[in-house]
């Protein structure tokens, strides 16, 4: 993983024609970090709902690297707000590069183009890491990228892989 800011210009937002292997994408996300059993309906009505309509009225944002038929990695922000505020942000569902680009920028890429959507939209940016492969080095790697994390995730009963 790089140790440099990223070039979000290399990120293209995702439409509609691109769900199929999108979900191809998230079928291999799934197959790495799942600690649920996939609902593929789920998943689709979720990526349509961020790739169809003008972007104003999508759930949110997917950001991809590579051409239709050759996407390497992809990043989603989805919109959203705490329990407690109304006060919107970008809330990352998944930040996921295939294993054969990997030796790569597009991981630094992703999120500099979520940074700029933050900036752009004027919105919080959130984003977490939740592996059990190579963790330690992808939480380096987000340090360098976004500065010091605010928190953590744990798991109680249950943990990627258990499908």
């Amino acid at each position: 993983m790089s140790t440099a800011a990223g070039n979000p210009s290399r990120v293209r937002v995702a439409d509609a024609r691109d769900e199929d292997e999108l979900l191809d994408l998230c079928r291999s996300l799934h197959a790495e970090n799942g600690m649920f059993p996939m609902s593929e309906p789920k998943v689709s009505q979720i990526l349509r709902a961020a790739l169809e309509g003008p972007i104003a009225f999508r759930r949110g944002l997917i950001g991809v690297i590579g051409p239709r038929q050759g996407i390497e990695g992809a990043i989603f922000l989805e919109v959203g707000s705490n329990w407690y505020s109304t006060q919107l942000y970008l809330n990352e569902m998944f930040n996921y590069v295939l294993p054969q680009y990997r030796n790569s920028t597009n991981s630094a890429d992703l999120i500099a183009f979520a940074k700029a959507m933050s900036d752009q939209f004027q919105v919080a940016l959130l984003i977490g890491v939740l592996s059990t492969i190579r963790t330690e080095a992808k939480i380096r790697h987000y340090r360098r990228q976004l500065g010091e994390p605010i928190g953590a995730f744990f798991v109680h009963n249950g943990g990627a892989g258990v499908h």
